[in-house]
């Protein structure tokens, strides 16, 4: 879901420095029958080179879907292909939805982003150090309850099967001290956003589930979007997880999702992501100021994740569930996302309005690459 955020996205950057630069030109709004085809030979090669299962791409431009499609398989038992429509576990781009649903709430008055957490949330470890926007930006020093070894073992064993609230993770960093001074530094760590998540409940009155799908899934009309309980999403159209080692498949067993939670437990189709990234940015869920703030990273504090390539520090800085940087000279804000079985990423170019959403169903994807590739294919047309 993100323990290893920092390690993948280096070495997607170390792999991105050795592509093909293209100087940035207009993106059209529609793909012409050759950009399909390029886009399907991206996938493809991918498909080969990752030991991927299934893919489902969509490239969209304000909230439009010009193209989408499935590549490969959802199931390889059954031998099902992942569709336009197939639903995918999107791992930590959850976040940016909990993120909006703390701004929703700070736009009713609700919340003080400067207030420290436990004018709202006393229980929490390290309360009374951090505020709420350390805990949106990734700055409180919280330790992430996901390098919990007992916690691990039993979700990679398949024996992780118990339903726990999201206060259950939290607490597993009770008694552990602070990483670093709150403010100073960033780190990932998923415990914030369990946090964040424990916040929204707290606030609204309403259970974190109920305050996402109503006032973000239902009120923009995400119909695909669902809060996972198991590892496997609900329906027909769904995708099974898999692990590729030593030349051979594996089915990842179905698994509890409350340990994602607030974090990383929402699934969704690829152009039901397009369709968020155009609410989102253009003003529908919070308001342009929100966004604005969503979305720009502190300014005297780096991600320290850069690969030393002027034209591919894709990560400048850490918002509310969205990281900034650019691409060839371009803005980029995007959030990727992990979980045994399934990667995904969801990529937006602000300035002209270019949506990349890249679903996997395989733990050994790079679906940042991926879209990457995609996005600099378009912008050399």
């Amino acid at each position: 879901m993100g323990s290893s955020f920092g390690t993948r996205l280096c070495g997607v950057l170390a792999t991105l420095i050795l592509s093909t630069s293209f100087p940035g030109t207009a993106f059209a709004d529609a793909l012409s029958p050759a950009q399909v085809t390029r886009i399907g030979a991206i996938v493809q090669t991918a498909l080969a080179q990752q030991h991927l299962v299934g893919v489902e791409v969509a490239v969209g431009r304000n909230g439009t879907t010009l193209f989408t499609k499935g590549y490969g398989l959802r199931d390889k038992a059954q031998n099902l292909p992942v569709t336009a429509s197939t639903v995918f576990p999107i791992g930590s781009i959850s976040k940016q939805f909990t993120a909006a649903c703390v701004m929703l709430l700070v736009q009713q008055g609700k919340i003080d982003l400067n207030a420290k957490l436990a004018t709202y949330l006393p229980n929490v470890p390290h309360s009374s150090e951090i505020t709420v926007r350390e805990i949106l930006d990734q700055t409180s020093g919280l330790p992430d309850y996901v390098e919990n070894k007992p916690l691990i073992t039993a979700l990679f064993g398949g024996t992780w099967m118990t339903h726990e609230p999201f206060a259950y993770y939290v607490n597993l960093t009770r008694g552990i001290p602070l990483e670093f001074k709150p403010g100073t530094k960033w780190k990932y760590s998923n415990t914030n956003y369990m946090v964040a998540g424990m916040l929204v409940a707290k606030v609204s009155g309403e259970p974190y589930e109920r305050f996402l799908t109503q006032n973000i899934f239902e009120a923009q009309g995400l119909t695909s979007m669902q809060y996972l309980t198991w590892s496997i999403p609900a329906g027909t159209n769904v995708t099974r997880g898999y692990n590729y080692a030593k030349g051979a498949y594996t089915l990842v067993p179905r698994y509890d999702m409350s340990w994602g939670g607030s974090a990383g437990a929402i699934a969704s189709t690829a152009s039901d992501l397009v369709k968020w990234d155009g609410a989102f940015f253009g003003g529908k869920v919070i308001s342009p100021s929100s966004v604005e703030i969503a979305t720009t990273p502190p300014r005297h504090i780096s991600m320290g994740m850069h690969a030393g390539h002027t034209q591919s520090n894709i990560a400048d800085g850490y918002g509310f569930g969205w990281v900034a940087g650019h691409d060839e000279g371009r803005r980029i804000v995007w959030h990727n996302g992990g979980l045994i079985g399934a990667r995904a990423m969801n990529a937006v170019f602000p300035d002209d309005g270019l949506e990349i959403v890249i679903l996997t169903n395989a733990t050994t994807a790079d679906p940042e690459a991926i879209s990457l590739r995609i996005a600099r294919l378009l912008y050399a047309q």
